[in-house]
């Protein structure tokens, strides 16, 4: 019998790591396991709000699939908007040259040069005209810069977030687009805050998943 659903959770982790590990007990101890529209069984927790410290420091956790040439690549594509490899999108497409029409990167970092308290220094990945008539879609919506107390901060908001298999990547390349930006503006890189409406793990991962979390 299905337990009720818990809805939302704030995790105030010290690094990427740190994040991941306890985000996965999140999902794992708390989680639903329903059936997605594409057929697929994951475990779900809903809205699960992570704020990382310092996204600098053991970024990447041992046990993750992901290495260091495949997250710089990674990283490169979301800030430069590269798709050497042809994909239907990808993230940094749709933050450089959104709608093939704006660098909404260029202009985050103009906004924030010109007004250090702008609460409009937002970039956003979904495309109504196109989004709404494929099946493959942003997972990451939203990536929202504040200036404040001399760093720049970043909230990313995913509507769907494989936290198992991507979250690793998705914090390592944030975290080189942030320290983008805020090098452009000429102040620090601040926290990273991430909210997953649709935070879950697919069932290919669950036995991994479960021995990391019981520390097999």
């Amino acid at each position: 019998m299905m337990q009720d659903t818990v809805i939302g959770r704030i995790i105030r982790a010290h690094t990427i790591s740190d994040a991941w590990y306890r985000g996965l007990n999140v999902i794992w101890d708390h989680g639903n396991v329903i059936t997605d529209e594409r057929g697929s069984q994951i475990k779900e927790y809903l809205n699960l709000m992570v704020v990382i410290e310092d996204p600098y420091r053991d970024e990447i956790p041992a046990d993750s699939a992901w290495n260091q040439e495949r997250l710089d690549e990674y990283a490169k594509q979301l800030i430069t908007g590269e798709n050497v490899q042809d994909f239907e999108y990808t993230y940094g497409q749709r933050l450089r040259n959104w709608d093939e029409q704006v660098d909404q990167i260029a202009y985050v970092i103009d906004k924030l040069k010109d007004n250090g308290t702008s609460r409009r220094a937002t970039a956003v990945t979904w495309i109504p005209t196109v989004d709404t008539h494929v099946d493959e879609v942003p997972c990451m919506i939203i990536d929202d810069f504040k200036l404040r107390d001399g760093k720049v901060h970043l909230t990313t908001v995913f509507r769907s977030h494989d936290f198992a298999g991507a979250y690793p990547a998705n914090l390592y390349g944030l975290s080189r687009l942030l320290k983008y930006v805020a090098e452009q503006v000429g102040v620090s890189a601040g926290t990273i805050t991430t909210v997953s409406i649709s935070a879950h793990i697919y069932d290919h991962d669950w036995e991994k998943i479960e021995n990391i979390v019981k520390g097999v």
